[in-house]
């Protein structure tokens, strides 16, 4: 198939067509754009492109004279091929016998706004690992329902190589964690209600707390993440981390839209 004018004033202005039996497909046919029929190419496009800045939903909006609900449809269209995208090629297991590691688990807390009277906030517990192999450190982050030693242990084995050495915080579900996670061939431990840095042997997790403070913050300029989307949020958020190059994440996402559309007209 060829790209051809289109007839009329269609939304695109082109077309393909096959020159034998002139068979007609949209433009947008197994496309990414595909989900925004009503929307212009270029209008779509730059919305990608300030999705890659980290500009916010109001600001693309009020920018390209769209709706914030188009808007917010691409963005959380984008979020979902990040998803996707470190599942199919991911970034771990890291760590390993050069490599220093720290665990850690932090609060993430989301409150309605609008509501009369008195609102419980949604409290979601999210699990983090970050290397020291990277500078600054990069991790990996998960949403758990419970911080238990089932739950947290088998992240730990997915995500650590063997030999790794770990710091954490004395939580229980760490207590003789070289026995029951065999990649963890040395364990570091401070008590956060005594001191950051541990004095005999120097272990801290200040690289977690570092990554945990970023997190929130661009939470914080978003006006709060909806629990149900933060596992998303999170996933974006390791993808600009370990899958772009900084300064060139629309080259970047542009460069894997065709990984999870793989279908153009032939």
């Amino acid at each position: 198939m060829v790209l051809t004018p289109r007839r009329g004033t269609h939304i695109d202005g082109w077309l393909w067509q096959c020159d034998r039996c002139r068979k007609k497909r949209s433009l947008r046919t197994n496309s990414f754009f595909s989900q925004f029929q009503k929307t212009k190419l270029e209008i779509l496009v730059e919305v990608l492109y300030f999705w890659s800045a980290e500009d916010g939903v109001v600001k693309t909006a009020r920018h390209l004279g769209i709706s914030k609900h188009l808007v917010s449809r691409v963005f959380k269209a984008l979020r979902r091929i990040c998803s996707l995208d470190i599942i199919r090629r991911p970034f771990y297991p890291f760590g390993g016998p050069h490599d220093i590691c720290k665990c850690d688990e932090s609060m993430f807390t989301y409150k309605s706004k609008y509501n009369r009277g008195r609102r419980a906030k949604k409290q979601t517990w999210v699990f983090g690992i970050s290397s020291t192999e990277f500078q600054p450190a990069r991790g990996y982050f998960q949403v758990v329902e419970k911080r238990d030693r089932a739950t947290l242990i088998p992240l730990i084995q997915m995500l650590l190589k063997p030999g790794s050495e770990l710091h954490t915080d004395d939580w229980g579900a760490y207590e003789n964690l070289t026995r029951h996670s065999p990649n963890v061939s040395i364990h570091r431990v401070v008590v956060h209600n005594r001191h950051f840095l541990n004095p005999v042997t120097r272990a801290h997790t200040q690289e977690s707390e570092s990554g945990w403070a970023t997190m929130k913050l661009k939470i914080a300029t978003k006006k709060g993440i909806r629990p149900q989307n933060l596992q998303m949020f999170l996933d974006e958020q390791m993808w600009r981390d370990h899958k772009t190059s900084k300064g060139e994440e629309f080259e970047d996402i542009l460069a894997i839209l065709p990984l999870y559309f793989p279908n153009p007209p032939q």
